[in-house]
């Protein structure tokens, strides 16, 4: 449908599409997967502007518009078509993932040496500060009792994901000077030092907010689930004052591991495994969380689902709500961590790409009418 509208379409144009059925304009709408055709139709007329407002106070009606790639630099490309999108970026600073539609920047040159923020480049002024400082993690003992705390803080620490879990709770998996991962929070604008963290030891691949509660899982399926305290009345600043291992998991040659919430809201443990033989395939697993019985499930097939996954952040959706462009039972992955080093002789494997689980393949992801090259590095973008 071209570019983003530069304005509005003169009354003279557009009074035809007024008179257009509520209940056509309703089809037409739904049948948008896109971010940018949905603004379009909204810039019609009044009255399309008017079902686009109806619908986004009924989110659960209109599926969620495809996600766009994200590939740092401030440009995007969004699903279906490959549309190219572009923002502009704060000087010196380097855009290093997203949650949803918020994106995750480090400004460089500042004091403290690193200095986060969260920022939104679809909604002018949204921007949420994050803290430039952590404190020094406690360590967990191995009967489960605390360490002893420290007072010290620095600027010596690297965030590998963020999570919004509420407006004023914004939660991060980060790296405490070169040791193992730690899960902080902090009030956005309001804290100045990421609170003390708990830690056992244990290198992190993904985490995800799932009702109500913070789970870390570790590249052999090992789940943890971080507890949040604070008094609820903005008085007391959230911490994690707890952490117990709730599922076990089992050595396996996965290279990435992602956690997802499913549609019909089941956690989902998705595993990206990719050989070091050169002659073998590369394939994914996935597994449903049983925590009643403190145990993973193999799951045989997503169904009508699809899921979106890269280490920043992953959503599934309903292939049959998005207009025949996607199909069921199918993975899309990125991941622009994956280091080349890590890929060793097998550096010509893919690096983002759609994997079918019915056949147990891998197809580039389509662009209109071009393919993404498999040796892209992007992450996900939620609009």
């Amino acid at each position: 449908m071209g570019g983003w509208p530069s304005k509005a379409t003169p009354a003279s144009s557009a009074s035809g599409w007024s008179s257009l059925l509520p209940e056509l304009s309703d089809l037409i709408l739904r049948s948008l997967p896109s971010l940018a055709d949905r603004v379009r139709f909204a810039s019609v007329c009044r009255h399309w502007r008017h079902a686009v407002k109806h619908y986004s106070l009924q989110a659960a009606s209109l599926p969620r518009a495809l996600p766009w790639l994200n590939f740092r630099s401030g440009r995007f490309r969004s699903l279906p078509d490959g549309e190219l999108h572009s923002f502009r970026f704060r000087k010196y600073t380097l855009c290093f993932g997203c949650f949803d539609n918020w994106l995750l920047f480090e400004e460089a040159g500042c004091r403290p040496s690193r200095r986060y923020y969260l920022q939104n480049p679809l909604i002018t002024g949204a921007t949420k500060r994050l803290p430039g400082y952590c404190m020094e993690p406690v360590h967990l003992n191995p009967d489960g009792s605390h360490g002893t705390s420290s007072s010290s803080r620095s600027t010596e620490f690297y965030i590998s994901k963020v999570i919004m879990c509420s407006r004023d709770l914004v939660v991060a998996k980060l790296n405490y000077q070169h040791r193992p991962d730690a899960v902080v929070c902090c009030r956005p604008g309001m804290s100045s030092t990421w609170l003390t963290g708990l830690c056992n030891g244990n290198w992190y691949h993904d985490m995800a907010f799932y009702e109500g509660k913070l789970y870390t899982v570790t590249v052999e399926g090992d789940l943890f689930v971080n507890e949040v305290s604070s008094n609820g009345t903005g008085t007391e600043e959230p911490r994690v004052s707890r952490m117990e291992q709730v599922i076990q998991g089992t050595p396996n040659s996965a290279t990435r591991c992602y956690l997802v919430i499913s549609c019909t809201s089941k956690l989902l443990l998705v595993r990206w495994i990719i050989p070091q033989d050169p002659t073998q395939e590369m394939t994914m697993k996935v597994l449903e969380a049983d925590l009643k019985m403190s145990r993973w499930l193999e799951v045989e097939s997503l169904g009508d689902q699809v899921l979106f996954i890269s280490s920043y952040c992953s959503k599934a959706v309903t292939a049959s709500s998005h207009g025949g462009y996607l199909q069921r039972n199918q993975i899309y992955f990125l991941d622009d961590g994956l280091v080349h080093w890590f890929l060793g002789p097998c550096g010509n494997r893919q690096a983002c790409g759609v994997f079918h689980m019915s056949s147990n393949t891998i197809h580039p992801i389509s662009l209109g009418e071009e393919h993404l090259s498999t040796q892209s590095k992007a992450s996900w973008f939620f609009p």
